[in-house]
């Protein structure tokens, strides 16, 4: 690693423990969300309709997906037979690529992108539209949760690394051994440090502004029935 150059056989334990918990965290973190969006879409939408359009959006690579989705489905079948529902699922009818996208149908993304292809051809008017809109939402929260179980991993680096490394070392040990892109890996590291700074700094002078309450019946959102 770029940022310890050495380091002893304890303290190597020690990171690969965290990074097994961390990992995990993550996981549990994306299964808990795409599980929340096959929920919300599955009036329209199967299983796996559902989670290729997350894994599209949240850019996961081939390997997270199958382990996204293999834990989903472990976790739809503890759920008894009411989670059949959502595994089949109203399914939208599939048209045929033309021959020339043979190949590119072998990826992941083309896949998703022929997906919304269908939708955009089967799905029509406010129906599209609420779909859309359900995708948008689930998505954004999605990634807030994602970033908050950054956060919370980064802090965990940093408590079970103390004897051997500042909180910033280690933060930044974290965003490098999970291979973060480097605008996620900076709200990250600032987020983390900020929660540290809370705990250890007197608080600035003057009273924050209070944030705007924003009139969720005004916006033009449909809610979702639970």
């Amino acid at each position: 690693m770029a940022l310890i150059k050495s380091t002893s056989r304890s303290l190597q334990r020690q990171i690969d423990l965290t990074t097994a918990v961390c990992q995990e965290r993550l996981l549990a973190t994306h299964v808990r969300h795409v599980l929340g969006m096959v929920d919300l879409v599955s009036d329209r939408l199967p299983f796996d309709d559902a989670l290729d359009i997350y894994v599209r959006i949240l850019r996961l690579t081939p390997e997270q997906a199958r382990n996204v989705g293999s834990r989903a489905l472990a976790e739809l079948g503890r759920r008894g037979e009411d989670a059949v529902a959502a595994v089949a699922g109203p399914s939208i009818e599939a048209e045929p690529l033309p021959e020339e996208d043979e190949k590119a149908k072998e990826g992941l993304g083309a896949r998703s992108d022929a997906l919304f292809s269908r939708l955009r051809r089967r799905v029509r008017g406010r129906v599209q539209e609420e779909l859309r809109e359900r995708i948008n939402l689930a998505a954004a929260r999605a990634e807030d949760g994602l970033l908050q179980t950054h956060v919370h991993n980064a802090l965990t680096f940093a408590r079970a690394l103390t004897a051997e490394l500042s909180a910033s070392e280690s933060i930044e040990l974290y965003l490098e051994t999970m291979m973060l892109p480097e605008g996620l890996a900076d709200v990250i590291y600032n987020r983390a440090l900020s929660i540290i700074a809370e705990q250890v700094l007197p608080p600035p002078p003057g009273e924050p502004e209070p944030m705007p309450m924003i009139d969720v019946a005004r916006l033009r959102i449909t809610p979702i029935p639970e």
